[in-house]
């Protein structure tokens, strides 16, 4: 297996480019244009970069985020309490070779930087994703975050994703993305009226399934938070 290697100042230019690369496929408002500065900083000062090569060619890369106390941070966005932004990483941005995509990379990355957040202390995991963003919410779901909010952010729509880090005997399976799990209430990922009524509601997004690339993923919802 290709291993995920921490990343450091000699591969930023590569990380960079893929980044734009990402971008340009993208329609407007899917994915954060990030800045190189943001990448120089999750370098080291408030997060890790980790990505995966074929000889000198970068394949994959993920970001994750450890804000700092004067860094932003995506629990304000959660509406979690002060004393509780030491405990969030984030799991950022990502990106995939064309030429790799399709073999599990994302899911894996996931769980890798979850694996990195729990051993550096860190407890609550957020992230966010367009609604339109149908492997990126998949992947997300499959990995155990749920849907927790919906605002603008990044320039269009966003989900705001959460998991909790339970310690290792704690640690529950990620429910199935591709069965129904009674009582869940079903609707399309951008039927975004519905969603932010079953939010009001007191639901979270629990469970995803789609069926092809560029599919509309319907989102299953449960009761509770």
């Amino acid at each position: 297996m290709i291993p995920l290697i921490r990343l450091d100042q000699s591969q930023l230019g590569a990380v960079i480019a893929l980044h734009h690369d990402m971008l340009a496929e993208l329609a407007p408002g899917m994915a954060a244009t990030e800045t190189d500065q943001f990448f120089t900083d999750h370098l080291d000062a408030c997060g890790q970069i980790f990505g995966a090569f074929s000889g000198d060619r970068l394949m994959a890369y993920c970001i994750l985020g450890i804000p700092r106390k004067e860094d932003p941070n995506f629990g304000i966005d959660h509406g979690l309490s002060p004393d509780q932004f030491d405990q969030v990483a984030h799991i950022d941005g990502a990106a995939v070779d064309p030429a790799w995509r399709g073999q599990g990379w994302q899911r894996r990355m996931i769980n890798h930087r979850l694996d990195i957040a729990k051993n550096l202390g860190r407890s609550i995991t957020l992230s966010t994703v367009a609604p339109a963003n149908s492997a990126s919410l998949f992947n997300m779901i499959s990995t155990g975050l749920t849907i927790r909010g919906l605002i603008q952010k990044f320039g269009g729509d966003r989900f705001l994703m959460r998991r909790d880090i339970a310690p290792a005997a704690d640690q529950k399976t990620p429910p199935s993305t591709n069965q129904a799990q009674p009582p869940a209430i079903w609707c399309d990922s951008t039927d975004l009226v519905t969603c932010q009524k079953l939010l009001d509601d007191g639901y979270i997004g629990q469970y995803c399934q789609y069926s092809a690339p560029h599919s509309v993923p319907r989102i299953g919802w449960v009761a509770g938070r």
